[in-house]
């Protein structure tokens, strides 16, 4: 019996066992799945094993026969010593592609049965690639002892062939098994990413309800600050700011034209500092006033000697004015910071529920994901039986 006729009586017995099926929840796949994968490994390594030693074998022949074809005097054949050449470094290739072969097939390392069996194959498919014409150059004078290689190779190559067809259904079932098997690593990555969106979606809500609690205590004291007296008294000084803002903007045009701002320029023109403070004022009477209170634009009037009665009097009355809407500015409605904060809160809940929304979108789309692998999962292992 050769090396692979017992695993050919083991294979068909296997194959005649009647399948049973039932019917299993979804998490019973993965532990099936699991099993399924240790069988198919226990089997591929007693293949691996069988095919480990079917290599030794091939490679004490070709060893053997290789001896015989290094030792062949080429010299001693009646050909044209061009010949004799092309034949001696046919042969030298040819030796040295065999031993590259065997150093390959002696290098084998264990893996899944299709992935041995693919490394073979491609293994002899370089050695054919390289080996071919050194083959046929060898064999013009060196024909039987090239072709006992040759035939030795063939008959493993034969039997590797009739391996892998013996066990092709192993083979497929392997790969279905690796298909499984990544797909239920993919669902639970996907279980993952729900979990992690989940928590963050309850995060959210958390700081929604904290929010919408903030903003309606805020509300409430809003509400409370309208039925005061304080907050009624409060607007008629906000009425009384209002007028008196629009009297001082009169007031201030007034003023640019009770100052001589011309002959201010013609008498400082010389000065660019001081220049510079009366153009300022004539262009922007109103703000650069308010800076100091019309220190600047007074000293230069005194100084020119372009002071009047009446200016003094716009700019005191200026002043007081002022001094009222400050005053008054100090009791200034206490809502309108509340407001803005009710404001900035509804923007932030606002945000909130678009960020949850965007992650509830997430959570749909991994669940659609999730069911499409199951079904996928399911569709692959009902096949197998």
């Amino acid at each position: 019996m050769g090396i692979f006729d017992f695993w050919r009586k083991i294979t068909r017995n296997e194959k005649t066992k009647e399948i049973e099926k039932e019917k299993i929840a979804f998490s019973e796949i993965e532990r099936r799945v699991e099993n399924k994968r240790k069988e198919i490994e226990i089997k591929d390594g007693k293949i691996f094993v069988l095919i480990r030693e079917r290599i030794n074998v091939l490679i004490n022949e070709l060893k053997i026969k290789m001896n015989i074809v290094k030792n062949i005097n080429v010299e001693q054949k009646k050909a044209e010593d061009k010949i004799k050449s092309v034949v001696e470094e046919g042969r030298k290739k040819y030796v040295e592609s065999v031993e590259s072969l065997i150093n390959n097939l002696d290098n084998l390392q264990r893996d899944k049965l299709e992935g041995v069996i693919a490394n073979i194959d491609k293994t002899f498919l370089d050695f054919n690639k390289r080996s071919h014409m050194s083959y046929e150059r060898a064999t013009i004078l060196i024909g039987k002892e090239m072709e006992d290689i040759k035939n030795e190779l063939k008959v493993f190559s034969k039997e590797m062939i009739n391996v892998f067809d013996e066990n092709k259904e192993s083979v497929d079932l392997s790969k279905s098994i690796s298909f499984i098997e990544s797909k239920l690593k993919r669902v639970e990555e996907i279980k993952a990413e729900f979990k992690k969106i989940s928590g963050l979606i309850t995060s959210l809500d958390k700081e929604i309800i904290d929010k919408e609690e903030e903003n309606k205590l805020i509300i409430e004291k809003i509400e409370e600050i309208k039925k005061s007296a304080e907050y009624l008294e409060n607007l008629e000084k906000q009425v009384k700011i209002k007028l008196l803002e629009g009297e001082l903007k009169k007031d201030f045009l007034d003023l640019g034209q009770l100052i001589d701002f011309k002959a201010l320029g013609n008498f400082y023109h010389i000065f660019e500092d001081k220049m510079g403070i009366v153009k300022s004022h004539r262009d922007h009477l109103q703000t650069n006033f308010q800076k100091d209170n019309g220190e600047n634009i007074l000293n230069l009037l005194n100084e020119s000697k372009l002071n009047n009665e009446n200016i003094l009097d716009k700019i005191a009355q200026i002043n007081k004015k002022k001094e009222e809407i400050f005053g008054d500015e100090k009791s200034r409605d206490k809502t309108q910071e509340l407001y803005s904060k009710t404001t900035k809160i509804i923007s932030e809940i606002g945000n909130l529920r678009n960020k949850k929304s965007k992650e509830e979108k997430k959570g749909e789309m991994l669940k659609a994901s999730e069911k499409e692998i199951s079904n996928e999962i399911r569709e692959v292992y009902m096949s197998l039986n």
